[in-house]
C-alpha cells in the first residue's frame, strides 16, 4: 500500500488512510521483542537513513548507545526529534504512537500510563517521513516504527529499625528488592547512599532526620526513578522489659511480656547453667512465645536490644517450677523443684483452682489430707515474686481408696418421643461416679449407654403391658470399686383400644411402675400433635380395660398418656398410646339450587375434615369453583350469572392427621 506524500502543503491522505484515521488510539502492549531496524507495523516502509531518537522534557537522550531496545517511563513527557541527517521541514516530520494512529507533527509526548496491576509493556512510536529517493518500494513518502519497552517507576517498599539512643545510624531493609534496580537510601537531607545489601544494612543518618528515602532506578534505563519515603521519627527512651509470668504448660513453656517497645528488638534467651544464651527473636506486637519442650532445670530472661546491636537491657529471670503429685492412704502429696535464679517470696498452693495454702519459699513439700476417695483433684504451685510467678504445669491425682460404694436405686419414666429417662432415685454422692445400666424386656438383656451428663436416655423400642422394659444399675466410683446391682425400675406401660367401630369409647390397659415406689394414683392426659397436653383426668386401675372419658369430636387421632405419682410423691410417665380414627367426608352427586330450600348449595361434609382442597371445573377445562373450608357452598352461579343444567367434573384432595393423602375425582350434576 502507497504512503501519503508529506510537502509544504496539507497532507492529500488516500482512502485507506481516511480509513485509518477512524481507528482509536491505543497502547499495544507486546510480549515478542523485535531489533530497532526491524519492522515493527505492517505498513513500515523506510531506508537506510530512517531515523529517530527519544529525549526527555529536559533534553536528556533516553536511547542508551548499544542497548537494543529502550525503556521508557509510564506517564513521563518524551521529546522525538529526527536523525536521519537528511534536514526535513519539522511539517514533514510526523508521529503516532501506534501502527494505526494518524501521525502528526507533535515531537512532545507523554508515553500511556499502563493497566492496573501490569508493571511492563510495550510501545510503537511510528515516524512518517519523506521518502529521500522517490520509487518503489516507498514512493514518495517513508514510514519507520520503533518498538519500546515501557515500565512503571520502581516503588521501593522498606522497613527500618533505631540503632541505640542517638539516631547517629538507621537500620534499613528492603521488601522487594528486584535485581535491575539500583537502591539508594537518603536519611534526612543527608547524601544518598548506595545500597549494597538490600536485606538489611545500617545508613548513617543526618542530624535532626525526620524521614527516610529510599530511592529506585532501573539499570538497564534512563531518568526512570521512583521513590517511597517514611517517616523517622524520634524514638522514646528504651525501657527494662518485663517477664511477669511463665507457665509450663504440658512439654512446653509459655512465657507472657509486658508491653513491648515496636521501636526497639527484643530476644528471649536462656541459661541452662553456662550463662545467658539466645533461645529467640521476640516481635515487638508478641504478648507472649513458646518454648517448645522448655527445659524445667533452666532459667530465662528477655533481654532488649536494637538492629544494630548496641543496647541491652535485660528483664529479671524466671525459672519454671517442676511439680509432681501422688496419693496414698486416702492423702495427697505435692512436692516440686526450682532452680536458683529467680527470686521467690512464697509458693502457693492451688487446687481445682481455687487457692489452697501458701508455703514459705524454703519449703518444696505440701500434703492434701482434706480429700474424698476416688475423686480427681488438679493442683498447681505458683513461685511468687514482686511483679513476677512461676506457674507450675496442672497435674491430677486421684485420691486411693478401697471401698465398694452402695448399690444404686433408679427412676424409670417414658418421654413424649418414646424414649425412656433413667435418673439415680437419689442424687450421687461421688460426681465422679458413673452408672452402669442394663435393661431388661422379656428375656433379652443389654447394657445401656450412659453419657457424661445425666440423665440416661433410652430408646427400647416396641412396648407393651406385655412387653415392659426394666433398668437396674451398678455404680462404680473412681478408685475402680463397683458396687452390686440395685433393684430394678420399670416405667408404666399403656394401651388404647377403640371399644367401638367409631373410636368414640376407647379402653386403656396399663402396668403399674415398679422398682420406684408404692400407693400410686393415676392421671390420663390427652395430647396434641406436638405433645402438649389438652386435658386431664384420673383414673383408677380396677378391671381392665378402664373406659376413658370421652374423646373430644374434632380430634382424628387421640394421643394417651399416664401419669403414675407415688406417695412419697415421685411422679414418672408412660409410653403414648394413640387411636387413629376413620376420616369421612361427603361429596354429593346432584344438587338443585332453584330455591326450594333443598339442596340449594353444593357443599361438602365430613368428619375430622380439618383442611382440604375443592376444585370445580366445566366442560372446558376451567375452574367454576373452589373451596378450601366446610363454610364455603357454591349457588350454582358462574361469575353471577346461573349456570345451565350440566354435569361438572370436580378433585377433591386432603391429608389426614396422621399425614395420608387423600385424592378423589368425580362429578356432580347441577339440575334445575
Amino acid at each position: 500500500m502507497p504512503l501519503p506524500t508529506y510537502e509544504n502543503r496539507p497532507t492529500r491522505v488516500g482512502s485507506a488512510m481516511m480509513f485509518r484515521v477512524l481507528a482509536v488510539w491505543t497502547l499495544l502492549l507486546l510480549w515478542a521483542g523485535t531489533a530497532a531496524t526491524a519492522q515493527v507495523c505492517p505498513s513500515d516502509c523506510f531506508g537506510p537513513t530512517s531515523c529517530f531518537r527519544v529525549y526527555d522534557a529536559s533534553g536528556q537522550p533516553l536511547d542508551i548507545p548499544g542497548q537494543t531496545r529502550t525503556v521508557l517511563c509510564a506517564g513521563a513527557t518524551i521529546r522525538l526529534r529526527d536523525c536521519s541527517g537528511q534536514n526535513y521541514n519539522p511539517a514533514n516530520v510526523r508521529y503516532a504512537l501506534d501502527c494505526l494512529a494518524v501521525p502528526d507533527t507533535s515531537t512532545t509526548r507523554t508515553v500511556p500510563p499502563l493497566p492496573p496491576g501490569q508493571t511492563t509493556g510495550q510501545l510503537i512510536i511510528k515516524q512518517a517521513t519523506l521518502n529521500p529517493t522517490p520509487g518503489p518500494p516507498c514512493g514518495s513518502g517513508q514510514q519507520f516504527s520503533r518498538l519500546f519497552e515501557v515500565r512503571t517507576r520502581p516503588t521501593p517498599t522498606f522497613t527500618f529499625a533505631y540503632c541505640g539512643s542517638t539516631r547517629s545510624q538507621v537500620y534499613v531493609s528492603l521488601t522487594n528488592a528486584q535485581a535491575n534496580i539500583r537502591y539508594e537510601v537518603q536519611v534526612g537531607s543527608g547524601p544518598r547512599q548506595a545500597v549494597t545489601n538490600p536485606a538489611g544494612a545500617v545508613y548513617t543518618a543526618a542530624p535532626g532526620a525526620t524521614t527516610i528515602t529510599v530511592f529506585g532506578n532501573y539499570t538497564d534505563a534512563r531518568l526512570c526513578e521512583g521513590s517511597t519515603s517514611l517517616n523517622y521519627p524520634a524514638q522514646p527512651a528504651p525501657v527494662v522489659p518485663l517477664l511477669p509470668r511463665l507457665q509450663v504448660q504440658g512439654n512446653d513453656l509459655l512465657l507472657s511480656f509486658g508491653p513491648l517497645q515496636s521501636e526497639y528488638r527484643y530476644v528471649l534467651e536462656q541459661d541452662a547453667g553456662s550463662g545467658f544464651q539466645r533461645l529467640a527473636d521476640i516481635p515487638a506486637t508478641a504478648s507472649s512465645y513458646t518454648v517448645p519442650g522448655g527445659a524445667l532445670t533452666s532459667c530465662y530472661r528477655l533481654r532488649l536490644t536494637d538492629a544494630c546491636g548496641v543496647l541491652s537491657l535485660p528483664s529479671a529471670p524466671l525459672c519454671p517450677v517442676d511439680l509432681q503429685v501422688s496419693s496414698a492412704n486416702r492423702q495427697n502429696r505435692l512436692s516440686w523443684t526450682q532452680r536458683a535464679g529467680s527470686p521467690v517470696a512464697d509458693y502457693q498452693v492451688l487446687r481445682n483452682d481455687q487457692p489452697l495454702a501458701t508455703v514459705a519459699a524454703a519449703q518444696r513439700e505440701y500434703l492434701d489430707q482434706a480429700v474424698t476417695c476416688g475423686v480427681t483433684y488438679r493442683y498447681r504451685v505458683v513461685a511468687r515474686s514482686p511483679g513476677a510467678t512461676s506457674e507450675s504445669v496442672e497435674r491430677s491425682v486421684q485420691t486411693v481408696a478401697n471401698q465398694a460404694p452402695p448399690a444404686p436405686l433408679l427412676t424409670a419414666s417414658f418421654r413424649v418421643d418414646g424414649a425412656v429417662e433413667i435418673n439415680p432415685a437419689t442424687p450421687l454422692t461421688d460426681p465422679d461416679s458413673r452408672l452402669l445400666v442394663r435393661r431388661r424386656l422379656g428375656t433379652a438383656a443389654v447394657d445401656v449407654p450412659v453419657p457424661a451428663q445425666l440423665p440416661v436416655v433410652d430408646q427400647p423400642g416396641e412396648v407393651s403391658p406385655e412387653r415392659v422394659p426394666c433398668y437396674a444399675a451398678r455404680l462404680s466410683d473412681p478408685c475402680g470399686n463397683v458396687s452390686t446391682e440395685g433393684a430394678s425400675a420399670c416405667p408404666p406401660v399403656l394401651a388404647a383400644l377403640a371399644l367401638d367401630r367409631d373410636g368414640n369409647q376407647i379402653g386403656l390397659t396399663w402396668t403399674e411402675p415398679q422398682g420406684q415406689g408404692s400407693g400410686w394414683t393415676y392421671q390420663l392426659l390427652l395430647l396434641d400433635a406436638e405433645g402438649r397436653e389438652i386435658s386431664r383426668s384420673a383414673v383408677s386401675p380396677g378391671s381392665f380395660p378402664v373406659q376413658a372419658p370421652v374423646p373430644p369430636a374434632d380430634r382424628q387421632v387421640l394421643r394417651y398418656r399416664l401419669a403414675a405419682t407415688s406417695t412419697a410423691g415421685l411422679t414418672v410417665f408412660s409410653n403414648v398410646a394413640s387411636i387413629t380414627r376413620q376420616l369421612v367426608f361427603a361429596i354429593p352427586t346432584a344438587f338443585t339450587p332453584n330455591g326450594d330450600g333443598l339442596n340449594d348449595v353444593l357443599e361438602i361434609k365430613g368428619r375430622f375434615l380439618k383442611s382440604f382442597s375443592f376444585t370445580l371445573f366445566d366442560r372446558s377445562g376451567l375452574v367454576v369453583f373452589r373451596a378450601t373450608e366446610r363454610s364455603q357452598t357454591w349457588d350454582g352461579r358462574i361469575r353471577g350469572v346461573e349456570a345451565a343444567p350440566q354435569v361438572f367434573p370436580f378433585q377433591f384432595e386432603t391429608t389426614d392427621e396422621t399425614g395420608r393423602r387423600i385424592v378423589q375425582r368425580g362429578t356432580v350434576t347441577l339440575l334445575r
